[in-house]
């Protein structure tokens, strides 16, 4: 059920959550459609349901192509420089540095990220991607757990990814995961992503219940929320797995 189907028009990939409510559709920040169903459904029943919501998966997909099309040169593969939103840093970034066998080096007191490899080289993506996984390890749990410590909630473990289509999960064992690009985004969406995934580990699910946990903790979650839903465009090119 996991496996890519297509109707009339579109092509969309079916997710089995046991914890969703009924079935959903959604449309991923990279524009693909996913059918969330609590239990496998029959095909027939689920193109159907596609077909229902043919106009609003449209709208919301080219919704998104605009988005994309808008984004800042500088998010390019070999970028001269990298704005990580959540910390309020800068980053300027030296290709072709003599650097031995390391990949890269970060100069934490200015700032600067050095490469070994030259703009052009593919392996200068490669070097961004270990760097940026490195600063995401070292910012996100700690962040994480101070969230939880003055929530009173405590996770099993803290995983930090490059997630395509997720900014954040948090399994049945009470594992929370973490997409690295967080780094990209503004320190409140964060801050929401953090507290939403803390939340599941009380209330498993997207209840009323769910939903006043974190409301209770952020207030405006509803604009943070919105928000979080469109921050793709946030993420540079060469920082998004598969790119």
């Amino acid at each position: 059920m996991n496996d890519v189907s297509t109707s009339t028009a579109l092509d969309y990939r079916v997710r089995i959550n046991r914890r969703a409510r009924r079935a959903r559709i959604t449309v991923n920040h990279t524009g693909e459609v996913v059918v969330v169903v609590p239990r496998p459904l029959a095909e027939r029943a689920i193109r159907e349901l596609v077909a229902e919501h043919h106009a609003w998966i449209a709208a919301r997909q080219a919704e998104l192509a605009e988005r994309l099309a808008g984004l800042p040169p500088q998010q390019g593969l070999t970028p001269p420089q990298i704005d990580l939103r959540a910390l309020d840093e800068q980053w300027s970034v030296a290709y072709a540095v003599d650097l031995g066998r390391r990949r890269w080096r970060a100069c934490q007191s200015s700032r600067q990220l050095q490469l070994r490899t030259a703009p052009g080289d593919p392996q200068s993506r490669a070097g961004l991607q270990a760097w940026l996984q490195d600063r995401a390890r070292t910012i996100l749990p700690p962040w994480l757990e101070q969230i939880s410590d003055r929530l009173g909630l405590i996770c099993t473990g803290v995983s930090i990814r490059a997630q395509k289509t997720r900014w954040g999960s948090c399994s049945s064992n009470g594992r929370i995961n973490l997409n690295r690009n967080l780094l990209f985004l503004p320190a409140e969406l964060v801050e929401y992503l953090l507290v939403h995934e803390l939340c599941h580990l009380r209330e498993p699910n997207h209840s009323p219940r769910y939903w006043q946990q974190v409301e209770n903790v952020l207030p405006d979650y509803r604009q943070r929320d919105r928000a979080l839903r469109d921050a793709v465009v946030q993420v540079p090119l060469w920082a998004r797995p598969g790119g």
